[in-house]
């Protein structure tokens, strides 16, 4: 086809792919504050050229298709990345709470509750035969017990907060899982046709986005177009249509209905990190904390029964021993001591039984509590220093000689690094996603600046397609008149 009618068909062409390039500009321009969104843009091409004689006549322009400026690398890197921050977050939020607990900057500090008990005993040698004194000295020693049983309670509250928060957690991979199967079929149906479903890809990255900030996942994308979304250990959540849910029970975690603890095969994102913390580092915290408590118990309870108290009297406990309650920690055995440690019924408003006195017994002797009171700075003392890692599975214990104020020096210097660490490495990773996110918008961003010079030029090129069709109904006009 050529002439008049050719030219015709040319310039209508050119206005529908210009019409449509327009409705792709202005779907840009919509949802420049979307998240998630990645620019699109018409592709042209020439039709299909028509022989005239010898001749390639050009027939026009037509949309060969609407992509996506889409950046995979960055995308799949902003996904691995959110992973790793939101696993840091996670920590130094939790470790910032750990930290306030510990904080030695505080009047109520343990450090300085310690300080006081140990100075109380000092009194006491001064004068060992005084109630004020003692009376005193028990005071500190009841300040200083609730302080280890407030300190247990505390770390054992933050970890029920964290199996609140997995369960939570849990239901939103869950919603999260199904609501991207229902896309892949979504997506699986509408690029049956071989055209691409833009912004349903984009609703579905969205949602990989905010999955990896729950639980470090991989992803593979099939031939029809749909994903299949695996956690960083293999744990299998999405293929195609099917989506695998996780339940909780207690602290285990459940796949699909089978009663196989799967905590340790999810890792990375928030859950990742709040497992680790609820599985290792508190009680890591906890068990340090119990061998320092157990330690003070057993070292100070060894002196105080050999003491004497001001009516002679001796075999008097000053703490509560390990023994004499069932179900609790025998001597050596440290467990649970910062939750149990509590003043004897020996002492317990009777402060006439502390066992100030020494070998001699003789009224005025201050032997014992000089003994007791030296313990603050005894380096000569063992005390156990664990570790546990693999989600609990590995826990090891290294005995370490020195003084208790020493011990628990290395306790909070070990928080401070840990804690450092971790934000060090979340304002890394931070920094990371900013600069991935800037490559990734500058590839898939809207800009309106660029969209406004984009409509100028298609609304030039459709005014022209009309001039062109103004034109041709002039000349046929003009051979209507020949006739």
């Amino acid at each position: 086809m050529y002439g008049l009618s050719a030219i015709l068909n040319i310039a209508r062409g050119a206005m529908n792919a210009n019409q449509l390039a327009m409705q792709v500009i202005s779907h840009n321009m919509a949802n420049v504050n979307t998240p998630g969104y990645t620019r699109q843009k018409v592709v042209l091409e020439t039709q299909v050229p028509w022989n005239l004689n010898r001749l390639k006549v050009g027939t026009g322009v037509q949309v060969d298709s609407v992509i996506q400026c889409f950046d995979r690398y960055s995308t799949r890197a902003i996904i691995q990345n959110t992973s790793s921050l939101k696993d840091y977050e996670s920590k130094a939020l939790v470790l910032s709470t750990v930290e306030s607990l510990w904080n030695e900057t505080e009047e109520n500090s343990l450090s300085q509750i310690l300080d006081e008990f140990w100075n109380a005993w000092q009194d006491l040698a001064s004068n060992p035969g005084g109630t004020a004194e003692r009376t005193a000295l028990l005071g500190k020693a009841e300040i200083l017990t609730r302080r280890f049983n407030s300190l247990s309670q505390e770390l054992g509250q933050i970890g029920q907060n964290l199996n609140t928060n997995l369960r939570a957690g849990v239901e939103e991979v869950n919603r999260l899982t199904g609501q991207i199967a229902a896309l892949n079929v979504r997506i699986r149906t509408a690029e049956a046709s071989q055209t691409t479903a833009n912004d349903l890809r984009d609703q579905r990255n969205q949602l990989l986005e905010e999955l990896s900030g729950l639980v470090g996942i991989t992803y593979l994308e099939q031939d029809d177009g749909s994903l299949t979304v695996l956690t960083r250990e293999g744990l299998l959540l999405v293929n195609g249509n099917e989506s695998w849910d996780l339940s909780t029970e207690g602290t285990s975690i459940y796949y699909n209905g089978i009663e196989n603890d799967v905590s340790d095969r999810l890792t990375g994102g928030k859950m990742g990190g709040w497992l680790d913390l609820r599985d290792e580092t508190l009680p890591q915290y906890l068990a340090n904390l119990d061998e320092m408590a157990g330690t003070l118990i057993q070292e100070v309870n060894n002196l105080h029964l050999a003491g004497y108290t001001l009516s002679g009297g001796t075999g008097m406990y000053f703490f509560k021993d390990f023994q004499v309650a069932p179900g609790v920690p025998n001597a050596g055995d440290y467990s649970g001591a910062a939750a149990y440690i509590s003043l004897s019924s020996d002492v317990l408003g009777t402060p006439e039984n502390i066992a100030a006195g020494g070998i001699s017994g003789a009224p005025g002797d201050n032997g014992n509590a000089l003994s007791i009171a030296a313990l603050q700075t005894d380096g000569s003392l063992v005390i156990r220093k664990w570790t546990i890692t693999d989600r609990g599975q590995s826990t090891t214990s290294n005995p370490q000689t020195g003084s208790l104020y020493d011990y628990y020096q290395g306790l909070i210097g070990e928080l401070g690094i840990f804690t450092e660490d971790t934000n060090g490495n979340q304002d890394f990773t931070q920094s990371l996603l900013d600069s991935l996110a800037g490559v990734r918008d500058s590839v898939s961003g809207v800009n309106l600046d660029e969209e406004l010079t984009e409509m100028m030029k298609v609304q030039h090129a459709y005014e022209a397609a009309s001039k062109v069709i103004s034109v041709v109904d002039q000349m046929m006009q003009t051979l209507l008149d020949m006739r």
